[in-house]
C-alpha cells in the first residue's frame, strides 16, 4: 500500500525531470506517450531525423534516415549534461549512444534508457555478429533496458551480464489513430503482411486447405515456386492508407512467423488487433505477450501449416465468433497504450530515486 503523501512526492520528482528522446519519425506532438510525459515532466525534447521534402527519391530518404541513427546520438551525447534522461527509442540509437557514453563518461550526466532491446539468436552472419559485439561494447553505457517480452528479461540478463533489476518488459503500443474495422466493408480474403522474419512458405502450404483468396504484402518475400491462382503477392511498397484498408477489410489476418525464439511480428499484430480483425499468429516470445489464445487471437506453432490452416478455416466458417474475437482483440490491444506509459514512468521514477537517495 502506498504511504500517504507518497504520490505527491513521486509527482514532484517527475515534474523536475528533463527528458530527451531519440525517435526515427517526424513527431508533431501527436504521440500519446509524448503528450503524457510532457504533462508529467519539466521538459521533454524530441530528437528526430532531418526529413527531406516530398518529391525526393526514396533511396535518398532512406540514406538520410540511416545517417540519423548516427548523428542523433552524437547530438544527444553533447546535450547529456543538460538532461536527466536520454531515451533511445531504437536499438541502433541505443548502441551508438551507449558506445559514446561508455568511451567518454561524464559524472552526473543523464541516465540512458534503451527501448526495443532485442536480438535475433538465430542469425550467425558476420554483419550481425559485429552488431552484437558493438551491442556488448555499449552495454556499460546503458542504465536501463526495456525489452520486448518477459522471457527475454532473464535471457538477456545472463547473456549480456545485465543486472536483472535493470531490464524489464516494455510493451509496444498500437497506433492510437487507426480506424476500426467497421470503417471499411469486410471482404472474403485472408490477408498477411510484413517483411521481417515472416514465414510465407508455411502460409502458402496452408492456403491449399482453405477456401479463400490470399493477399500478401511484402517487399522482402520471394516465392520459391509459382504462386497458385488464389494467392496475390504485392511486392511494391503500399501506401499506409491502402495498407490500413487491406487490414480492416480482411475476413482473417494471418501473421506467419519463423521461430519461437525470435521476437518479431508484434507491431503488425497490434495494428491488426486494434482495428478489430480476427487474427491467426505464430507464437513466439513476443507475440504471446499481446493476445490470449482462443479469446483475442488464435496461436499456431512455427512451421505448422496444418494447424495454421485449421485455425483459418475455423474463423472463415464461424464468422460471428471471428468478429467477436476481433472485438476482444481491439480491447486487449488498447490497454497497452496505458500499460506502456505506466511502465516507463515507473522506470524513470525508480532510476531517479536510485540516483538521488534521500
Amino acid at each position: 500500500m502506498q504511504m500517504p503523501g507518497r504520490k505527491d512526492e513521486d509527482d514532484a520528482v517527475m515534474h523536475d525531470l528533463n527528458l530527451l528522446i531519440m525517435v526515427t519519425w517526424k513527431e508533431e506532438g501527436k504521440w500519446r506517450l509524448y503528450r503524457l510525459l510532457k504533462s508529467r515532466c519539466r521538459s521533454v525534447d524530441i530528437l528526430q531525423p532531418f526529413l527531406l521534402k516530398e518529391g525526393v527519391h526514396p533511396w535518398i530518404k532512406r540514406c538520410s534516415r540511416l545517417l540519423s541513427e548516427f548523428y542523433l546520438p552524437v547530438i544527444a551525447w553533447k546535450r547529456r549534461k543538460h538532461c536527466d534522461f536520454i531515451i533511445s527509442w531504437t536499438m541502433r540509437f541505443g548502441i551508438c549512444y551507449g558506445v559514446l557514453n561508455r568511451l567518454f563518461p561524464s559524472k552526473g550526466s543523464a541516465k540512458h534508457v534503451l527501448c526495443d532491446f532485442h536480438i535475433n539468436p538465430t542469425r550467425k552472419d558476420p554483419v550481425y555478429r559485429l552488431r552484437l559485439k558493438l551491442l556488448s561494447l555499449s552495454v556499460p553505457g546503458i542504465d536501463f533496458f526495456l525489452c520486448t517480452s518477459t522471457r527475454e528479461e532473464r535471457i538477456y540478463s545472463e547473456m549480456f551480464r545485465i543486472p536483472i533489476d535493470a531490464i524489464r518488459f516494455f510493451p509496444i503500443a498500437p497506433p492510437g489513430d487507426l480506424p476500426g474495422s467497421s470503417t471499411f466493408p469486410v471482404e472474403d480474403y485472408v490477408f498477411s503482411y510484413g517483411n521481417s522474419d515472416r514465414d510465407y512458405e508455411t502460409l502458402l502450404r496452408a492456403a491449399k486447405d482453405f477456401d479463400a483468396r490470399v493477399v500478401i504484402v511484402s517487399q522482402a518475400y520471394s516465392p520459391k515456386t509459382a504462386l497458385p491462382d488464389s494467392v496475390a503477392l504485392l511486392q511494391d511498397k503500399v501506401a499506409w492508407r491502402d495498407l490500413v484498408r487491406l487490414i480492416a477489410g480482411a475476413r482473417v489476418v494471418v501473421m506467419p512467423l519463423q521461430d519461437f525464439n525470435i521476437s518479431a511480428g508484434q507491431t503488425a499484430m497490434l495494428e491488426t488487433m486494434i482495428m478489430g480483425r480476427p487474427l491467426v499468429v505464430t507464437s513466439n516470445m513476443a507475440t504471446v505477450e499481446y493476445a490470449t489464445h482462443l479469446q483475442s487471437a488464435l496461436f499456431c506453432e512455427a512451421g505448422d501449416a496444418d494447424q495454421l490452416a485449421s485455425h483459418v478455416r475455423f474463423l472463415l466458417e464461424n464468422r460471428e465468433l471471428a468478429e467477436e474475437m476481433g472485438r476482444k482483440a481491439g480491447w486487449e490491444a488498447g490497454r497497452f497504450l496505458d500499460l506502456q506509459a505506466s511502465i516507463l514512468l515507473d522506470v524513470l521514477q525508480r532510476l531517479t530515486e536510485a540516483r538521488d537517495p534521500k
